[in-house]
């Protein structure tokens, strides 16, 4: 019996030392292992749960996060509350937002988090919780709230995580205290630029530290702090710091930073080479991110100082050179590796195609030349994302039959040469989650497969081809799809059923025919950006009018239709209809194009209302008709308003001319990025094209041309000092030219032609020295053409031309009178007095002289007495003319 119990104990003894070399081999903590008691678990401690429910009292939370928080319950059980099992101290407090991550394909993450936030103040009521080893608030709101500095008295805690939760101001030092504190999480809030970080080097057990987006540009200590940075580091996240140095200035390849494993330095306006000796001593790194920099150096030279065991590479966005090297298939270990928006060029090495290990793959943006064949990717098994775009001389030739290795998420091949045939080897690629293709010169039909490998897509573009065929009936089976751009292809057929999910859609400079569905009416709940311009659409839009006249497809559904469409074109069509209701529910519309179609009817007031967000209304070249209402003036954003080409008649209401955007100069900011539609204004006397974003909010144009309006100018347009195009020409328009005109300072481009405007051009045009077109053709002005500054330059007499009682520079038509002007009637007057004068005095004066010289020249006495005669009064004759001639000329300057 005493041989068996021994036996046991040894055997217990075994399993307990397998366990611990299980735990040391592993890095787990004893402490984290709990036994559980006899019993149960225990209930917290009273005065750690009074202090949580002061907590509580002190935050806000909208969303009733902390609903489980109750008095008289277990803390131990509350959400994110965590206890110890041995000792029933509250140990881990974790009240991090569950977020969601979407949009990825925008290459931004943007976080989904704001309906279940914390926010308020943080109680030191918490100090009361001397156990506690764990804290994580990120994803919060605490409203640009300071870090309280009584954190820096958890003398127990291990893990601080304070990320993305709306903190601001400056960090406390006292952070510094936290000397057991292992992982520190400070990244993406708006914190104030950091004096001093000479707290950092006091955490001496950190292995973990995420600064990002702190501001450490004027940190007097910065440098100091980062060389004693503890060796126990082996994360260091500093992107967008601002830390704006030479990698030369740096201390990281002097320190003893020796057990890192991850660095990350990226978006740091750093500038020049990078030092030999940055990476000397990290042998250990695994990690590197360098990218959104200004960095130079050859790429080949850098890559060879690289650490051994690097897997994630990541340079993108700085101004590398030179070629890839052949032995770039010799870093086996490499898992990501980013070199997109770089200087690289020669060919891409077919070695590549060895990296096993190889996940993500991104080399857009850069000037690589030549072919991409299956031995690029003979071995990539792993690969997952892939990206070559913008390598226009680039072109990837592979057997039509060539099944790939790998199984994609992620492809980019825009602007790479694939076509002329659409490429066979996607069809095995089913996991497919983001498909560009654009640009690539595919000019074949689109093949059946496609919908069903593409069935998991989320973002799909294969604009900018020749791609044919007929769309199906409905893509609803693209269930996950929150982007679709098909545009400038030749596809045909109707606009088919949406899956409920997109938010982009562009079938724009296409075939599409028929009618826009009342189908779409339940399936643009999400829709922020839909363009279906240059297409061959007819009828009307779909109403979305419920039975109780609410714009709402479902009455039970309280949010209206198209509540989230941002930019909506249907340029260039076939559409009918008065203008569309549909739209009265789009209160965040920025951009609407309804151009070159057949709507009619009057312009509704609740524009100016129902669509407060309006940016970019162009409705040119239909048939509108009525007055143009004054609600218009509502619009605040309002920086483009295109009505050219309609029917609409009235005056130019002096309070429509006040725009707000129109005033003061306000750069606009869409809820969507511009760059996904074409925005086309006629200006300085052609057609233009603005692409993006950026262009597209610094332009400010009015155009009414070629309407029925009449009456005047009013003087009130002399307000809009940021407007750079006005166009009122082919209207009735009557009266002077306002010269208020002079306000418009911003003005490049200014046309008033074919009206009925008369009167003289006022001397304040002059003022516009940003004016580069000019037509005031075509109308009954008259009087001299001002002159000087910015209209010198203007010289084309067309822009005068059809205004007959114009004269002066730079028509041929010359003003009467030498030195004098035409615009005084007095002057005028005077200027004939004197004309007359001068003529009857000289044509006195060669008949009197030929009167007496005549008969001299013939009668020979007579010549000897009359010189005699003159000899006599030469004197007084002289006298008298210089006498009368000096009050000519006194009277002549005095008029």
């Amino acid at each position: 019996m005493a041989k068996a119990t021994r036996s046991s104990i040894q055997c217990c003894r075994i399993v307990l030392i397998m366990i611990w070399v299980l735990l040391a081999q592993y890095q787990i903590p004893i402490s984290s292992i709990s036994v559980e008691p006899k019993g149960g678990e225990r209930s917290c401690i009273e005065r750690e749960r009074d202090a949580l429910l002061s907590f509580k009292a002190s935050i806000e939370d909208p969303s009733d996060v902390l609903s489980s928080w109750q008095t008289g319950q277990d803390c131990c059980r509350w959400r994110g509350v965590v206890c110890s099992n041995r000792t029933g101290h509250v140990v881990k407090l974790d009240l991090h937002n569950n977020f969601t991550r979407i949009n990825y394909h925008y290459n931004i993450d943007m976080i989904n988090y704001k309906f279940r936030t914390l926010g308020g103040e943080i109680s030191p009521s918490l100090l009361a919780i001397e156990h506690l080893n764990y804290l994580n608030l990120s994803y919060n709101d605490f409203g640009q709230k300071r870090i309280p500095e009584f954190i820096g008295s958890f003398k127990n805690l291990k893990y601080l995580d304070l990320s993305y939760a709306g903190f601001g101001g400056s960090i406390p030092p006292q952070l510094g205290n936290l000397t057991k504190l292992l992982h520190l999480d400070l990244s993406l809030n708006s914190l104030e630029s950091v004096d001093y970080i000479d707290w950092l080097p006091r955490l001496s057990s950190l292995k973990y530290l995420d600064m990002s987006e702190v501001n450490l540009s004027t940190a007097v200590d910065g440098v100091q702090a980062m060389c004693m940075l503890p060796a126990s580091l082996r994360v260091l996240y500093l992107f967008d710091c601002n830390l704006n140095a030479t990698f030369s200035s740096l201390p990281l390849y002097s320190s003893n930073l020796t057990s890192l494993v991850s660095l990350d330095l990226g978006y740091n306006y750093f500038h020049g080479p990078i030092p030999d000796g940055l990476l000397r001593n990290m042998t250990s790194l695994e990690e590197l991110f360098l990218g959104g920099n200004d960095l130079i150096g050859d790429i080949a030279k850098l890559m060879k100082r690289l650490p051994p065991k690097i897997e994630e590479l990541y340079l993108h966005g700085n101004n590398l050179t030179g070629s890839l090297p052949n032995w770039l298939e010799h870093m086996a270990s490499l898992r990501f590796l980013d070199l997109n928006n770089n200087s690289l060029s020669g060919h891409i090495p077919s070695g590549i195609g060895k990296l096993t290990n190889l996940s993500g793959l991104y080399l857009s943006s850069n000037h690589f030349v030549g072919i991409i064949s299956e031995d690029h990717f003979a071995n990539l098994t792993r690969l997952e994302y892939l990206d070559l775009s913008d390598n226009s001389n680039l072109t990837m030739v592979v057997d039509p039959n060539w099944i790939p290795p790998f199984k994609l998420k992620l492809v980019d091949l825009s602007s790479c040469n694939l076509g002329p045939y659409f490429p066979t080897w996607i069809r095995s690629q089913t996991d497919i989650i983001y498909l560009v293709m654009s640009n690539t010169r595919i000019a074949n039909r689109l093949p059946d497969w496609v919908w069903n490998v593409i069935s998991s897509v989320e973002y799909l573009d294969l604009s900018l081809n020749q791609i044919s065929g007929v769309l199906p009936l409905t893509l609803e089976f693209l269930s996950a799809a929150l982007k679709i751009n098909l545009n400038s292809n030749q596809l045909q057929g109707g606009v088919p059923q949406l899956p409920t999910s997109l938010q982009v859609l562009d079938l724009s400079n296409n075939s599409i025919t028929g009618t826009i569905p009342l189908s779409m009416c339940n399936q643009v709940q999400s829709l922020g950006i839909l363009d279906l311009s240059h297409n061959r659409l007819s009828g009307q839009l779909p109403q979305c009018l419920t039975s109780r006249k609410s714009f709402r497809a479902d009455p039970g559904d309280l949010t209206p239709i198209g509540s989230e469409l941002s930019i909506v074109s249907f340029r260039n069509n076939s559409l009918s209809g008065e203008f569309p209701l549909f739209f009265r529910g789009c209160q965040y519309l920025n951009f609407l194009d309804l151009s070159y179609n057949n709507l009619y009817g009057s312009l509704p007031i609740w524009i100016g209302k129902r669509l407060p967000q309006l940016a970019f209304l162009l409705l040119r070249s239909n048939m509108f008709s009525g007055y143009i209402p004054i609600q218009l003036a509502k619009l605040d954003y309002l920086h483009v308003l295109d009505l050219a080409h309609n029917n609409l008649s009235g005056t130019i209401a002096p309070s429509l001319v006040n725009f707000t955007a129109m005033t003061t100069l306000s750069r606009y900011e869409s809820n969507y990025l511009l760059d996904f539609v074409i925005l086309l204004v006629v200006t300085k006397g052609q057609a233009l094209e603005y692409y993006t974003d950026k262009m597209m909010s610094l332009l400010l144009s009015l155009d009414l041309s070629s309407n029925y309006l009449s009456g005047t100018i009013p003087q009130e347009i002399g307000g809009l000092a940021t407007l750079k195009n006005l166009n009122l020409s082919g209207n009735r328009l009557t009266g002077d030219i306002p010269e208020t005109i002079g306000g418009l300072q911003s003005l490049e481009s200014l046309d008033l032609s074919n009206n009925e405007l008369y009167g003289e051009i006022p001397p304040t045009l002059s003022a516009l020295t940003f004016l580069s077109y000019l037509n005031l053709s075509y109308n009954n002005l008259s009087g001299r053409i001002p002159s000087g500054q910015q209209l010198q330059t203007l010289d084309d007499p067309s822009i005068y031309e059809g205004n007959n009682d114009l004269c002066g520079p730079p028509i041929s038509k010359n003003c009467s009178g030498d030195g004098t002007t035409l615009n005084d009637p007095l002057e005028q007057e005077d200027g004939n007095e004197m004309s007359s004068f001068y003529l009857s005095m000289g044509l006195g004066f060669a008949v009197g002289l030929w009167v007496v010289i005549g008969p001299l020249l013939f009668k020979r006495t007579w010549s000897a007495t009359y010189f005699l005669f003159i000899d006599n009064i030469y004197d007084k004759i002289y006298v008298f003319m210089v006498l009368n001639w000096a009050r000519l000329i006194a009277n002549i300057k005095k008029k």
